[in-house]
């Protein structure tokens, strides 16, 4: 496993997720975790969710199950870190998004999409000759 980068980032990132999904649980609905980032019971559900999906794939899956689930959870962040932008201060921000939120939406979305679609690539099959 720590010969692959996509399951390693996925362990990593998977047990950070479930870490601060069950903190997140300890704070008041609507709280800040570290005094920064912004939660509600929701958000935690959903780190929680996107943490054990992670895991599971690093873990249990193969490279390319990780690399798969590394892709498409860094596109879904890419997509929640843009939305947050036009979340911010509205009625329907029900994630309890902010500021910091985004940016480390859109941090893990830059990490987890360059290793999901940098590493580990499938090899070209060869022609027949």
């Amino acid at each position: 496993m720590l010969s692959s980068p996509n399951r390693l980032l996925g362990t990593i990132f998977g047990v950070f997720f479930v870490a601060i999904g069950v903190w997140g649980f300890f704070l008041p609905d609507g709280g800040l975790l570290l005094g920064v980032f912004g939660v509600n019971l929701l958000h935690n559900f959903a780190h929680l969710l996107i943490g054990l999906i992670l895991a599971v794939a690093a873990i249990v899956g193969g490279v390319n199950s990780a690399r798969t689930v590394n892709t498409v959870v860094g596109a879904a962040y890419l997509v929640l870190g843009i939305a947050g932008l036009f979340l911010l201060g509205t009625p329907v921000n029900f994630l309890a998004i902010n500021a910091p939120d985004n940016v480390l939406h859109f941090a893990s979305s830059v990490v987890l999409l360059a290793v999901g679609l940098g590493a580990e690539r499938p090899k070209a099959k060869s022609a027949a000759r």
